[in-house]
C-alpha cells in the first residue's frame, strides 16, 4: 500500500510541524520550533530517510550519528571541542565505509578488459587540489574523490562497449563527469548539503549502454554533463 517510503516520512514531518504550530496558535502548549541546533535535522532527517530506504546504510548511520553529536553540542550537552576532535576522523571514516559498502544502482557484471588500451578501475583524486582526466581506452569501471577539491573527468573520447560504474565521493568538493553521445546515465547515492545535477538527455533503457554512478555527497556536489 505504502511503497514511497521517503514520502511517508516527509508526510509524517510535516504533519507533526503542522500540529506544532497548531498547538502554539491556540495556546495548547509552547514549543519553539526554532530550538538551539535546528539546522541539524537537515543532517538528521535525509539520513533517516535514507535508513528507511536501505541506502548506504552504514553510512547513513555514521551521518545520522554525527547529526545527533552535533544536536547534542548545540543543546550543550556536549563540548564543541570534542566535536572538533571527531570530524577528520569520521569524514575519513565515511569515505572508507562508503568506498567498502558502496550501494549499487544495479549489480552489473563487469568482465575483465586485457588488452593494452584499457586500464581496470582507476582512480581520479582531488584532494586540496585538482584532478583533470581525458579517458581515450576502453573504460569500464573508475573511483573519482574530491575532498576540498575538484575531479574533472571526460568521457567524450571513451570506448565504452558495456555498462560501466563510477563510485564518485565529493566532500566539500566537485565532481564533474562529462559522458559520451549515445550512453544513458542512472545515478544514486547518498547526499548530505550536497547532490549531483543530471544534465544528461537520458535514452530509453535498452537502447544504449549505461554509466551507473553510485555518488556519497557531504557538502559536495556532482554534475553529469
Amino acid at each position: 500500500m505504502f511503497k514511497d517510503k521517503r514520502s511517508i516520512i516527509v508526510g509524517i514531518i510535516i504533519i507533526f510541524v503542522a500540529v506544532i504550530f497548531l498547538g502554539n496558535n491556540f495556546d495548547i502548549w509552547n514549543i519553539n520550533v526554532f530550538f538551539d541546533g535546528w539546522w541539524t535535522l537537515f543532517i538528521i532527517i535525509p539520513a533517516i530517510i535514507n535508513i528507511f530506504e536501505g541506502k548506504d546504510i552504514i553510512t547513513s548511520l555514521l551521518i545520522l550519528l554525527f547529526g545527533i553529536i552535533l544536536l547534542f553540542a548545540c543543546q550543550e550537552l556536549i563540548m564543541w571541542s570534542f566535536i572538533w576532535k571527531l570530524i577528520f576522523p569520521v569524514v575519513l571514516i565515511i569515505i572508507g565505509l562508503s568506498l567498502i559498502f558502496k550501494s549499487k544502482v544495479k549489480n552489473v557484471n563487469l568482465p575483465v578488459k586485457k588488452n593494452k588500451s584499457s586500464k581496470e578501475n582507476p582512480n581520479f583524486i582531488g584532494i586540496l587540489g585538482g584532478c583533470d582526466e581525458k579517458i581515450n581506452y576502453d573504460f569500464n569501471r573508475g573511483t573519482c574523490v574530491a575532498i576540498f577539491g575538484g575531479v574533472d573527468l571526460d568521457l567524450t573520447k571513451a570506448k565504452i562497449d558495456q555498462d560501466v560504474i563510477i563510485d564518485a565521493i565529493s566532500i566539500f568538493g566537485g565532481i564533474d563527469i562529462k559522458v559520451p553521445e549515445g550512453v544513458d546515465v542512472k545515478a544514486s547515492g547518498t547526499a548530505i548539503f550536497g547532490g549531483t545535477e543530471d544534465k544528461v538527455k537520458h535514452k530509453t533503457e535498452g537502447e544504449s549502454k549505461t554509466i551507473y554512478i553510485n555518488y556519497t555527497c557531504i557538502f559536495g556536489g556532482i554534475d553529469i554533463k
